[in-house]
């Protein structure tokens, strides 16, 4: 797997090391411990290709749906990644028999929470703790969950 390696001098104690697909808007976040959390890259139109594109995969997006979203976050794309989100969190939760806690992060300040059967928008998103991949690798401790 590529790595985009990127190293803080200000700051010590912050580790990243985003693999190829990961750090890049949307993505989901899983919260599964009290500081642990599971980033699942989304990739558009990927076709099937999770060595290059890992995370989960929207299809048959338009080059307009695309640059809708890119210009509105809450264009007809979205609502199509809050149905994934939910499709995503309700088999989370039959493999694990129990409750989970996700986020769906679409910008530095554009987050929606799973709350009550429904996403909430929050301009805080989800930060800091051990980030790790779907297969349990470290990406990132105390930092952004994103690519700066």
């Amino acid at each position: 797997m590529d790595k985009n390696i990127q190293i803080s001098e200000k700051k010590w104690y912050e580790h990243k090391s985003f693999f190829r697909g990961y750090g890049e808007f949307p993505y989901i976040i899983l919260k599964v411990g009290l500081t642990t959390f599971i980033q699942i890259p989304i990739h558009f139109n990927a076709n099937g290709d999770f060595v290059n594109f890992p995370g989960t995969h929207l299809d048959n997006v338009s080059e307009a749906e695309l640059f809708s979203y890119q210009k509105d976050k809450t264009s007809s794309l979205h609502n199509r990644l809050i149905e994934l989100c939910k499709r995503i969190k309700n088999k989370i939760e039959l493999d694990r028999k129990s409750e989970c806690s996700i986020c769906l992060v679409e910008g530095p300040e554009t987050a929606y929470y799973f709350k009550e059967n429904s996403f909430v928008f929050n301009a805080s998103i989800p930060r800091g703790g051990t980030l790790i991949t779907q297969e349990n690798k470290i990406i990132g401790m105390n930092t952004e969950h994103y690519i700066i």
